[in-house]
């Protein structure tokens, strides 16, 4: 597995004996980080991932103060200890603590205890682990620092297996001498980690003292760049919402760029939901870097886009990268640096295959030494995929968090903080494992029982309390333990295989049932109907709590987006701080390049979907794209409702000249390539786009210009009535709260306001939005609107067509004929 490895750089004040113009650097890394960076070794192997994560969180905690307290009197525990050097370019601290320490006495040499719990066999054991050896000979080198007078020291290594609590120790006794020179040799080998590392901090400082902000400033941007750079300054978190085009990224990125520069921040990790909104971060990165900016960074991909196979198969049999991976690792990670870049997964992959190393773990370890990490969401937030060397239990730094799209950070955050425990699958895993494995057999058939007497108490759908559940959460806690034990002790590959995506399922379910308060709903129901698989969800309603568990390990966190309305919503669902900053700028595009109408003529609930209706909307959509040539897309808030729609207008329209284009669920990257390529400027015909709001067409999309001159909207965005809506519409209720608002309303008009915000981006844009539903009309709808709406204008067909042609006479007038009156 990778290794956990992060450092912290600070300005810090010149010294005398340093020359004026030299900028110092402390560099600061604990012990531990330092010898699994230099030592690491070996190959990737997922079938031994499942304990790594478990063994640190262990290691030092139970069995540990158990053999200390075993120990006999003058046994010193965790004993701080402390190396402090100062170098040309840096000052390097290396901090540690030493599980144990018995100092010299009149009759005997001092000894350093290094303790390591584990599940395997310690009394198979020939020898230590030479990482952990080398932990410990650290700690007895920088003991000798401290204590002059020794002129020898022991090191004991004591493994302790965490099931039975044997233990199996290893003595050696070391000279001064040999202590010290094989230390002083470690410290040469990071050095030139380190001089990298001053030598970019002192050329990243130097580049930005010309940086200026790259554009002339729009109306209102100044005001976002100062409020980003004012919470950064104050340690807040703000809440930004500025209209498409305002250029949001850059005024959010540029103030984070000059905090670094300034020493308030060490590393700016830019998150968005989806790739397209994730590539404008990274141009606007290049744009600063091609002024002259001396800033590194990483572009995160998954492990899926990043391997250069068909499928990771993370393992030194299946993948000729894991195998040797760590023996290859830092000699291309050096190399990396010295570029100075920031990598992509193309680079990544080149690199890869050039030192045969997985690119997706050389992006991982890149991030430890870059400026910039741009990314998924999950990988500050995720508690199982976050990036655990920031964002790590007792983690912190001075990172600034740049959230982009922050509205999509709701579901997502929903989604990564819970969790199903599902019972089809305890039965499966019992079948796999046999009887070959009596105490997971035992464990696997507790477990399913406890789900047996839900699942009796269940017709459809039931919600419980936590005390209701707490059997189930115990049982799962104790098959989680048994899992692990036997992922250690079995040497059947083929049936770990077969149990892996099974044992993260269990955990996944434990670590949300840890976490599970008032913010969460647990309730189990059937997969279709019953007889289908039953499933125990936990179910995070309001991810604000856990989300900002992961933003208090920064600096500073900014959350931004076109469509933070209303901002009391996304206050609650996105922070639990009670105070956090908010800035609103209105569009700063003349509002008559744009016709705003609302279609009162049209109703999409549920009851009225009729043929007539669908007709009715086909109309509009023809009457819209017939009124000017050009590109037009039509959003609707399902694929069904787009289906039908589309039916009735090709039927109807099928011989007209307008030509037409639609979105499909299994679209990937390349098809997106495809789609918008039907939107050019200047088109001989009419082009209309039949999408669904909420999906890849609707946002983080770029069609400037003459590319797309209208957006009509059909219907209210509104989820679809299900269990689960249902569900959190009751548990808003509950609390006081308008459930209705929470899980309908709210969502769906934020995909109304993305969809609608494809038409005008830049100054020179012109278009129409139409938005097709009577309920606009309603004040529940109006009231969140976004300013610049304040000028729509209800009507119905006839009216509209009339509207609409108006329009275009009136912003197709030239130059001249203004003139000419």
């Amino acid at each position: 597995m990778c290794y956990n490895h992060s450092m912290r750089v600070d300005q810090i004040p010149e010294k005398d004996e340093v020359r004026e113009t030299d900028a110092i650097l402390s560099v600061r890394i604990s012990v531990r980080e330092l010898v699994e960076f230099l030592f690491r070794s070996g190959d990737i192997d997922t079938g031994t991932q499942f304990a790594s994560d478990t063994e640190a969180m262990l290691a030092g905690t139970r069995i540990h103060k158990k053999i200390q307290k075993s120990q006999k009197s003058g046994y010193e525990s965790e004993v701080p200890l402390l190396f402090v050097r100062q170098f040309p370019d840096f000052i390097l601290t290396l901090e540690g603590r030493a599980d144990g320490l018995i100092p010299e006495q009149k009759d005997s040499i001092p000894v350093i205890d290094e303790i390591k719990g584990m599940y395997r066999d310690v009394q198979k054991m020939e020898e230590p682990i030479p990482v952990h050896l080398a932990q410990a000979k650290c700690y007895a080198a920088m003991y000798l620092q401290e204590n002059p007078s020794p002129d020898q020291i022991a090191v004991q290594m004591t493994y302790a297996n965490l099931d039975t609590e044997e233990t199996n120790k290893f003595f050696q006794v070391f000279s001064r001498e040999e202590i010290e020179e094989w230390f002083w040799e470690l410290i040469r080998e990071f050095r030139k980690w380190a001089d990298w590392l001053a030598e970019h901090s002192r050329a990243r400082t130097a580049s930005m003292e010309q940086l200026q902000f790259p554009f002339p400033y729009r109306k209102g941007q100044k005001r976002l760049v100062a409020g980003v750079w004012n919470a950064i300054e104050k340690e807040e978190e703000l809440f930004l919402m500025a209209p498409t085009g305002v250029g949001k990224t850059m005024a959010c990125l540029y103030p984070a760029v000059r905090a670094v520069g300034s020493g308030m921040a060490d590393k700016i990790f830019y998150l968005t939901a989806k790739n397209e909104t994730r590539r404008a971060g990274s141009e606007a990165l290049q744009i600063l870097r091609k002024k002259g900016l001396a800033m590194n960074g990483v572009m995160l991909t998954a492990k899926e886009k990043t391997c250069p196979f068909s499928e990771p198969r993370c393992t030194p049999d299946a993948c000729p990268y894991a195998k040797g991976h760590f023996d290859r690792i830092n000699e291309a990670l050096y190399d990396c640096l010295r570029e100075n870049s920031l990598f992509t997964s193309e680079m990544l992959k080149e690199k890869g295959r050039q030192y045969q190393v997985c690119p997706y773990e050389l992006g991982l370890d890149l991030t430890a030494w870059s400026d910039c990490i741009l990314g998924d969401y999950n990988y500050a937030f995720d508690p199982d995929a976050s990036l655990k060397r920031f964002f790590g239990e007792g983690r912190h730094g001075a990172y600034i968090l740049l959230v982009d799209e922050a509205h999509n950070l709701v579901d997502r955050g929903r989604e990564m903080y819970s969790a199903d425990l599902v019972k089809e699958h305890i039965l499966a895993a019992k079948r796999a494992v046999g009887e070959g494995h009596k105490q997971l057999v035992k464990r696997l058939e507790a477990l399913n029982k406890k789900m047996l007497l839900l699942r009796r108490e269940c017709v459809i759908r039931r919600v419980y309390g936590e005390e209701e559940i707490h059997g189930v959460i115990l049982e799962a806690q104790k098959l989680e333990e048994t899992l692990l034990r036997f992922f250690h002790d079995t040497k059947d590959g083929d049936l770990k295989e077969k149990l892996s995506d099974f044992y993260f399922e269990v955990r996944s379910f434990v670590n949300t049932a840890m976490a599970f308060d008032e913010n969460y709903q647990a309730y189990a129901d059937f997969e279709k109907e019953e007889g289908g698989e039953f499933r125990l969800h936990l179910r995070c309603r309001n991810p604000g709590k856990r989300l900002t568990e992961y933003a208090d390990k920064c600096r500073s966190a900014v959350f931004f987006s076109a469509t933070l309305l209303p901002i009391r919503y996304y206050k609650a669902l996105l922070t639990s701080r009670e105070e956090s900053a908010a800035v609103y700028i209105a569009s700063p595009f003349d509002t008559n390049h744009r016709l705003l109408l609302i279609g009162r003529d049209v109703d999409t609930r549920y009851r009225e979907r009729t043929p007539e209706m669908y007709e009715r909307i086909s109309d509009y959509i023809m009457m819209t794209a017939s009124a000017r040539t050009g590109n037009y897309i039509a959003f609707f808030p399902s694929y069904k409702m787009m289906r039908d729609t589309f039916c009735v207008f090709r039927d109807k329209y099928g011989n007209s000249d307008v030509n037409w284009v639609m979105q499909s669920p299994s679209m990937g990257e390349e098809d997106r390539e495809i789609f918008l390529e039907n939107f050019y400027e200047n088109p001989e015909h009419s082009l209309v786009g039949f999408c669904v709001m909420g999906g890849m067409f609707a946002e983080g999309m770029d069609l400037t210009g003459e590319k797309l001159i209208g957006a009509i909207v059909v219907g209210c965005g509104l989820p679809q009535v299900s269990g689960e809506t249902e569900l959190m519409k009751a548990y808003y209720d509950a609390r006081g709260e308008s459930g209705f608002d929470f899980a309908y309303r709210f969502p769906g008009m934020n995909k109304v306001q993305q969809s609608a915000g494809r038409v005008i981006r830049t100054k020179d844009d012109r278009g129409v939005i139409l938005l097709l539903d009577r309920r606009f009309s309603e004040r529940g709808y109006r009231s969140l609107f976004p300013a610049e709406w304040s000028d729509n204008r209800s009507c119905d067909l006839g009216q509209a067509e009339e509207l609409i042609r108006g329009f275009w006479k009136s912003v197709d007038r030239s130059p001249e004929d203004e003139k000419n009156g």
